[in-house]
């Protein structure tokens, strides 16, 4: 195993285990976990031996979404730059892989994460998972792909329930949502995502690689232009006082 700061390599055979490891943030992507997830990535695609790469997060959680205490308090954030620069090339980069990617969703999985665990070709969860909304209560929009994929996968009533009322979505509603592939007991979640990867990985890799180009060529016709006017309406909001009144009270102290 090899890692670097965010993200731990580890590679089985054919298989690599990519794990956001900042487990005491609930796996939080900071502006560097982003760009560590895709060197890791970029890795393992230029490694002709590996045909599989498995996403997941350390401990209890898949990932909380972008880590809203790396904002500087006393900045106008510019959450365009950081989408344009960090987020939006990893969601393309994973969707362009060569490699078959499986999220293994073991926890909780919010905001940005989404976006990230729906980029992968395969989501499987554990039963306690659940998958997370929580922009328009921080006076944002969603992000990462989070609009083009949960809108393309759950339709649009479910992706606009989602989205604008924040509700957590439990794994077998997720199942039924048309967001994961499978959803296992969480003691059997890493067995059974193993197998799965291993079986990704026996099938010639050149017909694997093309029919993942043909699935996103069929669903993924505006995902470019979709992440730009993420980019630019967060861009947008992210620079009101509003938001900013709104990630105070995220961090205030709370009272019984």
């Amino acid at each position: 195993m090899t890692d670097s700061a965010d993200v731990l390599y580890e590679q089985a055979g054919r298989v690599v285990r990519l794990t956001i490891n900042r487990p005491a943030r609930l796996n939080a992507y900071r502006n560097g976990t982003a760009d560590a997830l895709r060197a890791a990535l970029a890795r393992a695609e230029a490694d002709e031996g590996v045909r599989c790469v498995v996403l997941t997060g350390a401990g209890r959680a898949f990932g909380a979404g972008y880590d809203l205490s790396s904002i500087d308090p006393t900045a106008v954030p510019a959450l365009d730059d950081v989408l344009e620069t960090h987020f939006n090339p990893l969601v393309r980069q994973m969707r362009r892989s060569r490699l078959p990617i499986v999220a293994m969703v073991n926890g909780p999985c919010a905001g940005a994460a989404v976006g990230i665990a729906l980029a992968a070709d395969i989501v499987v969860a554990g039963e306690s998972a659940y998958f997370y909304q929580p922009f328009a209560g921080l006076a944002l929009v969603p992000d990462a792909g989070n609009t083009a994929f949960l809108t393309a996968l759950a339709g649009r009533g479910r992706a606009a329930g989602m989205m604008l009322l924040g509700d957590r979505i439990p794994a077998r509603e997720a199942l039924a949502f048309g967001l994961v592939w499978r959803v296992f007991t969480d003691a059997a979640l890493g067995e059974e995502t193993r197998i799965l990867a291993e079986r990704l990985a026996a099938l010639d890799p050149a017909a694997a690689s093309a029919i993942k180009r043909l699935v996103h060529a069929a669903c993924d016709g505006l995902l470019d232009a979709q992440l730009d006017l993420e980019r630019d309406l967060q861009g947008e909001l992210g620079r009101r006082p509003q938001m900013q009144a709104a990630i105070a009270a995220f961090f205030a102290p709370k009272t019984a």
